[in-house]
């Protein structure tokens, strides 16, 4: 069992982590000197409850328990210094009248569907006779053309000081995009049209970074020359660069299904395996004296070169910190804990950004790692077998199982689904993945001899091929993957705190484990059955936010009632996007029913009931008011009405609505033009009618009795 005392950094980083999420919480801001006062207070209170340990041991708790909160305040304050839109320079924080931004790009450029998307720092604000030096990351859309496509790492562009905040979600439930940008330290973005920006030609990128990338674009080329095509070179440049933009949703549906998603990314598999062959090739150092700090020296290096062609993207740059620290701990003598190591390497990413600890893909390879560590040695301990392919079958079971043990909380959490026949696929995968990433090695270094890298492109294409196809099969498998599961994020922690302790309880089976983990599966439970109870007795409806178009559910119970026009009920990309997920969350994404868009059709189910453009919901009644719908005079359902939904632009007036109708609230959904939406919004204004606008105040909600 390993004692807390042989793990000192893990101890450290703990409370260092909690820091973070605390300013991530709160988020208050300490000036300087308040931050210096209370850091000397730590410190002077550390030194003197040390002094106090030298002559009576009962002091140690307060030390350590003192240490502890000195630890969460430097997480704090690490965070807190780090957080750009509070830093005075905030380009947010100046005058924008008449004034245009400098921008760096720090990211190559992505190709969207109808944009290209960069990631650029603001540098100066620029006026007619003056610029004033600023900070402060943002996120571009620009139109696509020529000029656009052109743009590369560290290019200098200008722009109109327009700059809007990152909305937050407009739609129950939906992706976070406004946090998922804050957690990188992006607060702002815009959408420029062609003639909107111009690229000044100066270029200030970093050349280490710069160079990375027109390696990996050499390489990229180097792929595409050999004779690579189609989705081989989609999946080969995933795989082996870590360039996913040439992968369309097909394919990351397929590897996603079969749970192979995380070799479609250079990580801690890619790096791990060419740690394991450099750590085997120069096994032979180790016999020469200083052999083993050589060897080391050489495998860092060459990590750390491989990271530079795959362009240093945030995956391979966690993975290659994490075995650097596995390699110099190997380098002494005496095993060093890899806990330690662990901790040693993800330290060092959250000094240089406190923010990566929010990130999933920092959360995900760790955990991963960690299940890998303390998990597999106990699982491959279980059986034995002579056979030395079955040994090899048998531990990519285990690391498999240990992995997907740690990650299945976090993957159900964040997307909503679990490949069920993930040890099938890595069975498959992971063989393959060694053998590609060796052979794509071998390639890029015979690229300059043109038969031996045609030779070896042919070989590379074919094992992707193969790959590929593995993937496809399992992912067509009946069952393969178990999709809509939602848990919250309370009950994410208490499934790890059960497989904590279930695993603790396995390798040390106490009591005192055995009630801890009973306690937790009864939260758990507890919280399943209160979730789903409280679901099973709602009843309201909400009127999405979707560009251009009419999404209305009524929820009663367990069962949806969807309402929408046609071009949005065909368009599944956005319904998934801006509806699914709140389905999702109140239990009903199974039992959907679709309620007839068109006026001629009656419905009455459960609780609703529609005819014509009149709908009523429990005591709810709701008119919906369209262009294709009646005319107001020929209105068969004259009278007050609860709710007035405002669709696909008729050309009606509030007052009149109003006289008619009598209605004690206005809902204008996301279908109407911006102008028409003004105008309606300023009647509501005057006319003191209460009224809301789904494009301007985010989807409406309202619960039923």
């Amino acid at each position: 069992m390993t004692h807390y005392s042989h793990i000192p950094l893990v101890r450290i980083i703990i409370p260092l982590i909690c820091g973070i999420i605390l300013f991530s919480r709160i988020n208050y801001y300490f000036i300087l000197g308040q931050v210096i006062i209370i850091l000397t207070l730590f410190f002077v209170i550390g030194f003197w409850i040390e002094y106090r340990l030298q002559k009576d041991f009962q002091y140690r708790f307060a030390f350590g328990l003192n240490a502890m909160f000195f630890l969460v305040f430097s997480g704090y304050i690490l965070t807190q210094g780090r957080f750009e839109k509070q830093h005075p320079n905030h380009f947010s924080n100046f005058d924008k009248e008449n004034a245009l931004l400098r921008v760096r790009l720090i990211e190559p450029v992505s190709e969207k569907t109808n944009t290209y998307q960069i990631v650029g720092l603001a540098t100066h604000i620029v006026n007619k006779d003056s610029a004033q030096k600023v900070r402060g990351k943002l996120i571009a859309y620009f139109q696509k053309d020529s000029l656009a496509a052109a743009l590369k790492y560290g290019d200098i562009i200008y722009m109109e000081f327009d700059i809007q905040r990152v909305r937050p979600p407009q739609n129950p439930s939906a992706f976070n995009f406004k946090k998922f940008l804050s957690n990188q330290n992006i607060f702002h973005q815009v959408y420029r049209r062609s003639g909107q920006w111009y690229s000044s030609g100066e270029n200030e990128g970093n050349p280490v970074i710069s160079y990375a990338h027109k390696m990996r674009q050499k390489a990229l080329d180097a792929l595409e020359e050999n004779g690579i095509k189609g989705r081989e070179f989609s999946v080969a440049s995933a795989l082996l660069l870590g360039y996913r933009e040439y992968l369309d949703e097909d394919l990351q549906r397929e590897f996603a299904g079969a749970g192979a998603m995380h070799i479609l990314c250079v990580s801690g598999l890619h790096v791990g395996i060419i740690f394991l062959s450099l750590n085997l090739i120069l096994g032979f150092l180790t016999k020469l004296p200083r052999g083993r700090l050589l060897k080391t020296l050489i495998i860092i290096i060459l990590i750390w070169f491989y990271a530079a062609i795959t362009g240093f993207s945030p995956s391979v740059l966690r993975a290659s910190t994490m075995f650097s620290f596995v390699a110099l701990g190997q380098s002494f003598r005496q095993s060093s804990n890899i806990y330690n190591t662990l901790a040693a390497s993800a330290l060092i990413l959250i000094i240089m950004d406190p923010f990566i600890v929010k990130r999933i893909g920092f959360q995900l390879s760790y955990i991963a790692v960690i299940s890998i560590v303390w998990l597999q040695p106990v699982f491959y301990k279980q059986l034995y077998f002579k056979n030395k392919a079955l040994k090899y079958a048998w531990g990519i079971i285990t690391v498999s199982l240990a992995a997907q043990l740690g990650t299945g909380p976090l993957a159900l959490y964040y997307f909503n689904q679990f490949p069920n026949y993930f040890l099938l696929t890595n069975l498959a995968v992971i063989p393959l993945t060694g053998i590609i990433i060796k052979s794509g090695i071998f390639f890029f270094l015979s690229s300059p001899v043109g038969f031996l890298s045609q030779l070896a492109g042919i070989f590379l294409s074919f094992m992707v091929y193969i790959l590929h196809s593995a993937v496809r099969f399992i992912e067509s498998l009946p069952g393969s993957t178990s999709m809509n599961v939602y848990i919250s994020f309370h009950e994410t922690l208490l499934i790890f705190g059960v497989l904590t302790l279930a695993g603790t309880y396995w390798v040390y089976p106490r009591k005192n484990i055995a009630w801890s983990l009973l306690t937790a599966a009864i939260l758990l439970g507890t919280s399943v059955s209160a979730r789903s109870f409280i679901n099973h007795k709602q009843k309201k409806m909400v009127v999405y936010s979707v560009p251009g178009g009419t999404a209305i559910d009524f929820f009663h119970g367990k069962n949806c009632y969807f309402l929408a026009c046609d071009n949005t009920i065909n368009n599944t990309r956005s319904l998934s996007f801006h509806v699914n997920e709140n389905r999702l969350k109140t239990g009903t994404i199974n039992r959907l029913t679709d309620v007839p868009w068109s006026d001629k059709e009656a419905f009455n189910e459960n609780s609703l009931f529609k005819r014509g453009s009149f709908i009523m919901f429990s005591n709810l009644t709701i008119k919906l008011l369209t262009d294709e719908s009646e005319s107001i005079d020929e209105s068969v359902f004259p009278g007050d009405v609860d709710l007035l939904i405002i669709s696909q632009n008729p050309r009606v007036s509030i007052e009149a609505l109003q006289k008619k109708y009598s209605s004690s609230r206005f809902i204008i959904d996301s279908s109407n033009d911006f102008w028409r939406t003004r105008r309606w919004m300023e009647e509501c204004d005057s006319l003191g009618i209460e009224c809301w606008s789904v494009r301007h105040k985010g989807a409406f909600e309202l619960a039923v009795k």
